[in-house]
């Protein structure tokens, strides 16, 4: 999802064309994003092995192809296909199709239902009849949103403050274990990421989180931007010693 403050890398950066991110420790290309029109139109993701194609019918229908790859793009498969429908900028249906020997299979049809501008409520129906539900509980001053994964335990909860930027995301995957992220913004662009593992944790009286089981292998990234707002590189420490794990770079051409 993407947040007030964060850094939207499906809309291109200024007038560049092509945006690769690569690690300092690894030495290597992680993402590339390639720009045309003001959209992504091309994804590479080196990590996952995955190239996204971005098909863009009109204002309101676009399709992502995904196709997987082992050694090299060049020798990428198609796999499948994602549909989107959109109205007034916000998506509202969704369909996934497989593709397996050259035929399409659809795998779901998801819809999305908003009040205002926040999603409610999110539906997929599969092909062999299972519903996957995901209820979204805002408070009354839309600060806080419980998100409900209602045909499994698993459970979000995003606090935002006044301005609507995150500051915090507690994921909660089964009964008594939580994992915390933290978020810090500096010129109402993301500065610092916090991320906790997943922690034991009881509830108190009051109904907050408490974490009954020290934290390990924490990671702390903060956000170089330069003079034009644009996202130079991440440095990612450790939490504890704040020694410097990896850097990521952003360039752009």
């Amino acid at each position: 999802m993407i947040f007030k403050g964060h850094f939207n890398l499906l809309l291109p950066p200024l007038h560049f064309n092509k945006l690769t991110i690569s690690s300092e420790d690894k030495k290597q290309i992680k993402k590339e994003y390639f720009y045309k029109e003001d959209k992504v139109v091309k994804i590479i993701d080196y990590i996952n092995d995955i190239y996204s194609e971005y098909d863009y019918v009109d204002d309101s229908n676009y399709s992502v192809k995904f196709y997987l790859f082992e050694e090299s793009v060049n020798d990428k498969k198609i796999d499948s296909i994602k549909k989107f429908t959109l109205n007034e900028n916000k998506i509202i249906k969704e369909d996934l199709i497989i593709i397996r020997d050259n035929e399409e299979a659809n795998i779901y049809k998801g819809e999305f239902n908003y009040s205002g501008d926040d999603l409610s409520f999110e539906t997929f129906n599969y092909e062999d009849g299972e519903v996957y539900r995901i209820k979204h509980n805002w408070n009354k001053t839309k600060t806080i949103n419980k998100i409900e994964h209602l045909d499994e335990p698993t459970k979000v909860e995003y606090t935002f403050d006044d301005n609507k930027f995150l500051l915090e995301c507690l994921q909660f995957e089964y009964e008594g274990s939580v994992k915390k992220t933290l978020y810090e913004y500096k010129n109402d662009k993301l500065f610092k990421l916090i991320e906790f593992p997943h922690l034991e944790y009881r509830k108190t009286i009051l109904g907050k989180i408490k974490i009954t089981e020290e934290a390990q292998f924490m990671n702390e990234t903060e956000y170089c931007y330069d003079d034009n707002g644009l996202l130079q590189k991440e440095i990612i420490r450790d939490y504890e010693t704040k020694e410097i794990v990896d850097i990521v770079h952003y360039d752009y051409e």
